[in-house]
């Protein structure tokens, strides 16, 4: 397997209907590819990365990986895994995070972040393996455009309000 980096040279139009194709697995939000790869591409902190079987076959994974400076040190994140529904569990997953781990600690990262659905049962099994633990933390979202996710109705303790109910 083959996992490569992607540059604004390299991805053509073609390399773009592959990525339309990954990300559908993904998501069902619409997406302007063209300006968010570009804008993505075009960002020092940001590595996009796809998994084919040759250096020539279609892409069947991809990841990103975003590496960032604050106060208290370099962190990076992994956004945007997503393997082909017939390529799951044989491995490209977990190609890819490792590729992006490897990335970020010879960036000089302290730590790479990820999450993950809870209802991905498989996904969180190879976060787990691969050596990630599970952070007790909350996360909190607050969109700034309109957006069809829906957040969550339950706060952290665990209890819905009243309101919320029925």
């Amino acid at each position: 397997m083959i996992i490569e980096s992607l540059t604004s040279a390299s991805v053509d139009a073609s390399g773009e209907q592959e990525l339309v194709g990954l990300l559908a697995h993904l998501t069902s939000r619409p997406i302007n590819l063209p300006v968010s790869l570009q804008r993505t591409l075009s960002d020092p902190a940001c590595t996009v990365m796809v998994a084919r079987e040759t250096k020539d076959s279609p892409a069947i994974g991809m990841i990103t990986l975003v590496m960032y400076d604050v106060l208290t040190g370099m962190r990076a994140r992994i956004e945007d895994l997503v393997v082909v529904p017939d390529r799951r569990g044989s491995g490209v997953g977990a190609q890819l995070v490792e590729a992006a781990v490897a990335q970020a600690r010879a960036a000089g990262a302290e730590i790479v972040d990820l999450t993950s659905n809870p209802q991905r049962q498989a996904a969180n099994r190879l976060y787990l393996r691969l050596g990630f633990v599970h952070w007790p933390t909350n996360v909190y979202r607050l969109p700034l455009r309109p957006t069809s996710a829906k957040a969550s109705a339950v706060p952290p303790n665990g209890s819905p309000s009243p309101r919320d109910a029925g």
